[in-house]
């Protein structure tokens, strides 16, 4: 008899027992991916801040061997003495700087400090702080617009994106959390963990840094300015190439075990009970088997109807799991991600192509108990004899 059994046959009379299968291959799906997806929330908020916020603005801190000042002079570790040495320093390579391609405008800026919280620890973002004309420059470079309260007009405040704001619990009139002097008068819609201000309004710095500001093709700072003749031995430049390499050794490096051991941890649980269940489930329908062989039905007939009823059952789950994950991703990225001003993204290749493995993996070990079920099966009048 070469006739197909039809895999719907089974699935629609029992269909209590399948969507316990469905159900459980679908839950792997939905644990492991959800799970996934908070802990990215981390990757995605800390490479907003290292990378995103790295391709636009970067900063120089001029090294002390680069600067010229007198050591020998009991004041010379004095913030006046230093920072007239930074501002000759600068002087001498503005305009050469300012030709450099890909750099748009540089200028010596305090820099203030404020933190970005994930779901797993935290990472500071820098707060220039310059003149008035600087700070305009700096808003529109980054795109950034007042959405509420206002612009800064005195020394030591500053506007931040809502972001930053939400992360934080920030409020108006709040200080920053590294500086309680410098206060918050204006939130910005800006599609970068970004803030701005007005400095203190003397010619001495605090933690004076060269601003840089970047067309977004920059990578290595150092490099780009050598190639106009500018060179600043033990300076520490804060580029784009540098927050990659923070971003993966910080970050990436560290979370990457814990996810590797979340996600063995769910698909050895869930190899279990789709074992489980896939074995009780196929015993139980030894009888009907044996049944189809006595009228006819062929051993491997009978196993490819097997694999047509599991690759429904997969598809299914996959199909079902995404459905709940991406409404699940919204609701959560609503209700929680947004709100704790954390950035995340819904398509995660590197963890889908995990599960879809993983669901290979499944499909080919309930190989083994279907073929042992296969073997077993006796036609009716082989019963008949044992008996």
């Amino acid at each position: 008899m070469s006739q197909k059994i039809s895999a719907f046959y089974y699935i629609k009379n029992n269909k209590r027992r399948v969507s316990v299968l469905v159900t459980s291959l679908a839950m792997f799906f939905i644990i492991t991916y959800i799970s996934m997806f908070l802990l990215s929330t981390t990757s995605e908020t800390f490479k907003s801040v290292l990378v995103e916020n790295g391709k636009y603005i970067q900063y120089i801190v001029f090294g002390a061997d680069g600067l010229e000042f007198d050591r020998s002079n009991p004041k010379a570790d004095s913030e006046d003495i230093y920072m007239e040495a930074v501002n000759k320093k600068y002087g001498e390579i503005e305009n050469s700087l300012k030709q450099c391609k890909g750099i748009g405008d540089a200028f010596i800026a305090q820099v203030e400090y404020t933190y970005v919280a994930s779901i797993v620890g935290n990472y500071y973002v820098e707060i220039p702080m310059t003149d008035k004309e600087h700070m305009e420059i700096l808003l529109k470079h980054m795109g950034a617009g007042l959405e509420e309260g206002r612009m800064p007009d005195k020394a030591e405040e500053v506007v931040m994106d809502r972001k930053l704001m939400k992360n934080y619990g920030y409020k108006l009139g709040d200080g920053l959390s590294q500086n309680k002097d410098v206060k918050i008068v204006g939130i910005i819609d800006c599609d970068y963990y970004f803030g701005c201000g007005l400095s203190g309004g003397s010619s001495t710095f605090l933690n004076p840094m060269l601003c840089v500001i970047t067309d977004g093709t920059v990578r290595n700072l150092e490099s780009a300015i050598k190639k106009q003749g500018i060179v600043l031995e033990g300076s520490t430049f804060v580029d784009l190439e540098k927050g990659e390499k923070d971003l993966q050794d910080d970050i990436i490096s560290v979370i990457s075990s814990s996810t590797n051991i979340i996600f063995n941890g769910i698909l050895l649980i869930i190899t279990l009970l789709v074992i489980i269940v896939s074995i009780s489930y196929m015993r139980d329908r030894r009888s009907e088997w044996c049944l189809y062989a006595s009228i006819g039905y062929s051993r491997k007939t009978i196993y490819f109807s097997i694999l047509r009823e599991l690759l429904f059952t997969f598809i299914t789950a996959f199909l079902i799991a995404a459905a709940i994950t991406m409404v699940l991703m919204k609701v959560l990225d609503v209700l929680l991600i947004t709100e704790l001003g954390l950035g995340c993204t819904y398509f995660i290749p590197e963890i889908l192509t995990k599960i879809l493995c993983a669901y290979t993996a499944l499909f080919g070990i309930l190989q083994i108990p279907a073929r042992m079920e296969i073997y077993k099966i006796k036609t009716i009048d082989a019963i008949d004899d044992d008996m």
